[in-house]
């Protein structure tokens, strides 16, 4: 009976093995003048995925071999110590893939003037602020006392930026991200900028096949637009902050990465493509172009010739609304569902859903998002978005249009309530925060504003768990209000205002229809005026 169930097991096995294709993938990693680099690795992931399915390093002459099963979209990642990462697009249909392919890694190069050197956690935005100042020394930057097992990042500030990953798990970390990688003796993080690059190279990519080829070459494209495009844009609002004026429009920054040239570029690419899915790949960059004079025709073939299941849509979810732009309505309902439908990549499928999900929730459409909520939890359980979609979810009691639910608050007094019934009669605004909250007070600060900016009759009603203190409670001597004190933040006094986090703000009108949640709230001094406005 043993030997049956093992044999059955057996079976079922190599069934599922047989069912999904072998990808097989070797080269060699080298740097820009063809040499191996100390360190380096080559990892296969699924696209819109963060952790790699394998992960090699690369041997001493820069060689390496990925092999893995699977269907579906993949991205074969090339990285090195001190050089930017490379992503190269697989996609796994009813054949095996293998392929050869050599890659020389652009340089990274390490500011030439610093303004510091912050450590933070491995997680850390370029943006943050949060961290260790590092202190520079004649040898460098060192800083002992580090944690065996952790993980750091460095923010390197300065004329040009990079950041440092660094691990005492190991002497060289890999970077998977393509960042620098610090270099740790025993508990303490030792950096020598004399050591690391000052200058960039551009990243070269060698296939085998002409077919691989030419997709490396689409994406690659397509990556560096986008890429040039989101720098652009940031360089543009940091100028507009700075000088208090605009940032100007999307039309000129494509003008000025010359979009009509890469347009000239990509039909002169699809004459020559290799294989229909080249072709795709070449459409899809073709969506990263604005639409006008000669891009329709581009966006209108990108939609014929790429189906709603393929699962190139899996590299940029938004480049399917960017392509449906111009369609009709009853146009774009059909493609989006069909893609929600068939489309075997999970993150196409959610972001595609979650899109149309809060533009659902934004008409009031509650029979298309309960459609569209039940395909983000069922169908698409595992991804982020599903767990944001409970926000966006048709049934939820505190939503724009709905009745603010009954609830009973403990009152000023004992034995006290307040209650719906005793709240209704002019416009209320309810803010459910936490005793000692930086944030919640912060928010309040704008609502005073408000206040002081008008005469209108708004009730506020707060609900704080433990009693106001610090900030907060400085804020609230300057804001009529009626104070309710709770428990803990999962008292059940609390249950029908549905929080997910501190603060939590509902605004009804005088009837106690709900006119916005914390979803539409973002500015309390700009948006309490404009939603007791809008007609319900």
């Amino acid at each position: 009976m043993h030997r049956l169930i093992a044999a059955l097991a057996a079976f079922v096995f190599c069934s599922l093995l047989a069912s999904a294709e072998q990808i097989e993938i070797s080269g060699r990693i080298l740097d820009a003048r063809g040499n191996p680099l100390p360190v380096a690795h080559a990892e296969l992931r699924r696209a819109g995925r963060l952790e790699p399915l394998v992960q090699v390093r690369a041997n001493p002459d820069g060689s390496f071999a990925l092999s893995a099963s699977g269907e579906g979209l993949f991205l074969v990642r090339l990285a090195g110590l001190h050089h930017r990462s490379i992503d190269i697009p697989v996609v796994v249909g009813s054949t095996a893939v293998r392929e050869r392919l050599t890659v020389q890694l652009a340089t990274l190069p390490f500011p030439e003037t610093r303004d510091s050197v912050l450590l933070s956690h491995r997680g850390a935005l370029p943006t943050t602020t949060e961290g260790t100042v590092l202190q520079e020394r004649k040898d460098g930057y060192v800083l002992g006392g580090l944690r065996p097992g952790d993980h750091y990042r460095l923010l390197i500030r300065g004329q040009g930026r990079g950041v440092v990953t660094a691990s005492s798990r190991d002497s060289l970390m890999l970077a998977p991200d393509g960042y620098y990688v610090g270099i740790l003796r025993t508990d303490s993080l030792a950096l020598d900028p004399a050591e690391l690059p000052r200058r960039s190279d551009a990243g070269i990519i060698k296939c085998q096949s002409a077919e691989w080829q030419q997709i490396a070459d689409a994406y690659q494209a397509l990556v560096r637009y986008q890429q040039a495009f989101a720098d652009s844009s940031n360089a543009a609002l940091a100028r507009a902050a700075r000088t208090g004026g605009s940032a100007g429009d999307a039309g000129a920054i494509h003008t000025s990465l010359g979009a009509w040239r890469w347009r000239d570029t990509i039909v002169a690419r699809l004459a020559t493509a290799r294989s229909p899915l080249a072709e795709q790949f070449w459409l899809l960059f073709a969506l990263a172009l604005p639409a006008g004079d000669g891009t329709d025709e581009l966006h209108r073939r990108a939609l014929r010739e790429i189906p709603p299941a393929s699962p190139l849509w899996a590299l940029d979810p938004q480049l399917v609304f960017q392509a449906l732009a111009r369609r009709t309505d009853a146009e774009r309902r059909q493609f989006l569902d069909a893609l929600i439908e068939t489309n075997p990549d999970t993150t196409a499928r959610a972001v595609c859903a979650f899109t149309e999900l809060v533009a659902a929730s934004t008409t009031r459409d509650r029979e298309r998002a309960r459609m569209l909520y039940a395909v983000l939890t069922k169908r698409c359980p595992t991804h982020p978005l599903a767990k944001t979609a409970e926000r966006y979810n048709p049934d939820r009691r505190i939503q724009r249009g709905a009745r603010l639910p009954d609830f009973r608050l403990p009152g000023k007094q004992r034995g006290a309530a307040i209650t719906r019934e005793r709240v209704l009669g002019q416009p209320l605004l309810i803010a459910i925060v936490l005793g000692d909250c930086q944030p919640c007070a912060e928010r309040l600060a704008e609502f005073a504003q408000w206040r002081d900016s008008t005469k209108r009759p708004l009730r506020l009603l707060i609900a704080s768990v433990g009693t106001p203190s610090g900030e907060l409670a400085r804020v609230l001597e300057r804001i009529p209000h009626e104070l309710s004190i709770v428990s803990s933040p999962s008292a059940p006094e609390l249950e029908p205002f549905e929080v997910e986090g501190f603060p939590t703000f509902v605004l009804t009108d005088a009837t106690g229809t709900i006119r916005a949640t914390n979803q539409e709230l973002r500015s309390l001094r700009t948006d309490v005026g404009r939603y007791l406005d809008e007609q319900p």
